[in-house]
């Protein structure tokens, strides 16, 4: 239907308005959100039906369930995320990530412009700098997509000077905002870094360490959740989320489900003073076990792909982003998780009538 450049450029322009749907908030549009997510979903049919015939039953059936979940739950946020993907899954990740990273440059430089000039204001909030952004911790994550993608773009380079810029831009953004989420998820992505450049994906333990961490990373965030949530010295550390974790996922007529709540259940159920910030708990509450459950499955196995293939910088910018919806709900957004588009590459290998049809014979039935 299109040649493969005109399928990037389209691609980039559904990246373009997924973006702009994320800052529309911050930019005083929100309100035309609605008309940013109809353009994308519609130039991302377009991608959908040009590459048909290279979805598997594993892509159907996850697009299936999150049809099932906006009808049961009124929820479109899985639905539409996961649409997205399924568009830009084929695509050239890497010219991708490049206009990821552009975008949101000149969104964020723009803003950071009206902020110097007072059209949006600083509000210091115990002497942290919110950069008109309304939180500090919220400036923070808006430069760590800039900053996630661009490690990711110069990841193969090796160049000095990129990681100068790399330090630079936490050392710039820390010093005015002084958000320990964002620092340690940073330092985390560091070593992370260097994890990956002295391991041998070949060696099973270690493709077994990078597929599981999604797991782990969901394991620690229920454990804490339910059974420590009342600890003083994890609440001072993580500042007091796991209170509102608990409050959430253990509700006594509202907790988790099957299928989720509509997006907006923190506003009927909850107030505005109770946050979820936990990309982990936020999506399991919000979408519900079953999508959950799967979309945790997907993306381990994509890591484990990426590890067959030796794809270490795609490894980074999914576990960079992985680290930091332990603390801030980013997770299902292809505005703010952009790692997310490689899980539909990633499970396209995965066939599971052949999986069902091997474990057939291997039972003699």
């Amino acid at each position: 239907m299109f040649k493969e450049k005109y399928k990037d450029n389209l691609g980039m322009i559904v990246v373009f308005f997924a973006v702009v749907k994320y800052y529309g908030s911050y930019y005083g549009f929100d309100n035309y959100s609605k008309y940013f997510m109809l353009i994308s979903l519609a130039l991302s049919t377009l991608l959908i039906f040009s590459n048909i015939k290279k979805y598997n039953i594993v892509h159907y059936g996850f697009l299936g369930l999150t049809v099932v979940q906006f009808l049961l739950s009124k929820n479109i946020t899985m639905f539409y995320t996961y649409y997205l993907c399924l568009a830009l899954g084929f695509l050239d990740f890497r010219k991708l990530v490049k206009c990821f990273l552009v975008v949101n440059i000149g969104f964020f430089s723009l803003y950071l412009l009206m902020n110097f000039v007072g059209i949006k204001g600083t509000e210091y909030i115990e002497g942290r700098n919110d950069f008109g952004f309304g939180n500090p911790n919220t400036a923070f994550i808006n430069m760590f997509l800039i900053w996630s993608a661009y490690f990711y773009y110069v990841y193969n380079r090796k160049r000095i000077v990129d990681y100068i810029l790399l330090f630079l831009l936490i050392f710039l953004m820390y010093s005015q905002t002084t958000t320990r989420t964002g620092l340690l998820t940073a330092i985390m992505t560091i070593i992370a870094f260097f994890i990956l450049e002295n391991m041998d994906l070949k060696k099973k333990f270690a493709r077994i360490f990078v597929t599981v961490f999604p797991i782990l990373m969901t394991g620690l965030s229920m454990i804490i959740a339910v059974f420590f949530s009342d600890n003083y010295f994890i609440n001072s550390i993580l500042s007091h989320r796991p209170l509102y974790w608990h409050s959430y996922i253990m509700h006594p007529s509202k907790g988790i489900n099957l299928f989720g709540y509509p997006s907006n259940i923190r506003d009927i159920l909850f107030t505005q003073r109770m946050p979820l910030d936990s990309g982990y708990i936020w999506s399991l509450y919000s979408s519900g076990i079953v999508l959950y459950a799967l979309l945790i499955a997907m993306i381990c196995y994509t890591l484990y792909r990426l590890c067959v293939d030796n794809k270490k910088a795609e490894i980074l910018i999914i576990v960079s982003l992985l680290i930091y919806c332990f603390a801030e709900s980013i997770m299902i957004d292809v505005g703010t998780n952009v790692g997310l588009i490689l899980i539909v590459s990633g499970v396209s290998g995965l066939n599971l009538g052949r999986i069902l049809g091997k474990r057939k014979l291997k039972y003699g039935r």
